[in-house]
């Protein structure tokens, strides 16, 4: 075989297995008419506190549309089905496909409980928004997503996670936790890139992973590496990876390299600029302010300097 064949022979296999893999299964259509469609409260919030809402973290998302109370909710993917009460919480209809669970809640869902079959088509009505029970509320739909702890152990996301039974105001789950989920166990995780569409983020809580954003995650039915954790680095335009954002960053010019070069000593200067450049890659990968962060990183550098070309005198 000729090398150039070899060669992309190699480049093919490495882009197989750098491609990242579903840990869970997408909603393949609309779960409710997208006219006005927004997230009125993200998932992960600590919303302890807030006028309206029940302490401790929120493991859901909040969506509602123009159409109000009354509108049409639909199954977004094919699966096994059983409604449940939720006390004064109202109705969940919740509806199973492999590794992957979603809690439709906060239905009024009477004519639809009765159903015969146990399984449900994507796109199949499960009930309609409302507040079915609930003392005071303005209609919305909370949706829940949760993959088995076989399938979450796999992604390599340390985002807020949750088991199942945990109470609302349990802090998230640590990335060894998440690495050690049980493999039959439910936990909830965020729905957004599990979301057929991304759509806007109305309420924009300050503890919301990666600061306050406009719209959901990039769709990818899986938590990211980063999904969900106070770190997370999501471009403001949410159109970036966590990947290309590093990238992008390492291929940016790390402060004045040219004032750098001029600065360090000859014998080191290469070693600083290096350091330099890996740090300030580093940094912004996790955070939007990349000049600043940059600015450190130069700090840092000309510091390393002062210090090789003025050692510390050590007296006998």
């Amino acid at each position: 075989m000729r090398p150039l064949a070899l060669a992309s022979l190699a480049f093919a296999s490495l882009a197989f297995f750098c491609e990242p893999t579903a840990a869970g299964t997408c909603l393949t259509v609309d779960i409710m008419s997208p006219a006005g469609q927004r997230v009125s409260s993200p998932y992960g919030v600590d919303r302890s506190g807030r006028p309206g809402a029940s302490a401790g973290y929120h493991q859901g998302m909040d969506i509602v549309n123009s159409q109000g109370a009354g509108t049409p909710i639909y199954s977004g993917f094919s699966g096994s089905i059983k409604y449940r009460s939720f006390g004064k919480g109202g109705v969940i209809a919740d509806v199973v496909s492999g590794d992957t669970r979603f809690f439709y809640l906060h239905m009024n869902v009477a004519a639809f409980q009765s159903r015969e079959r146990p399984t449900i088509a994507a796109g199949e009505q499960v009930g309609t928004m409302g507040c079915k029970g609930m003392d005071h509320c303005a209609p919305h739909l909370h949706l829940g997503t949760l993959l088995k702890g076989s399938a979450l152990s796999t992604t390599g996301t340390n985002g807020r996670v949750w088991n199942e039974v945990s109470r609302k105001s349990s802090s998230p789950l640590t990335a060894d936790a998440i690495k050690s989920a049980l493999p039959t166990a439910w936990y909830y995780v965020n729905p957004e890139p599990f979301l057929p569409r991304q759509i806007p983020i109305s309420n924009k809580y300050p503890d919301m992973a990666g600061g306050p954003r406009d719209t959901t995650l990039p769709k990818t039915c899986s938590p990211g590496a980063n999904e969900g954790a106070a770190s997370e680095t999501v471009s403001r335009s949410d159109s970036q990876s966590r990947q290309a954002a590093v990238t992008s960053a390492a291929g940016k010019a790390v402060g004045s390299e040219d004032h750098a070069v001029k600065v360090a000593n000859q014998p080191n200067r290469s070693l600083y600029i290096e350091l330099g450049r890996q740090n300030a890659t580093e940094l912004t990968a996790n955070t939007f302010d990349y000049d600043a962060q940059m600015d450190a990183a130069l700090a840092q550098l000309v510091a390393l300097y002062a210090l090789d070309a003025h050692p510390v005198e050590v007296r006998p």
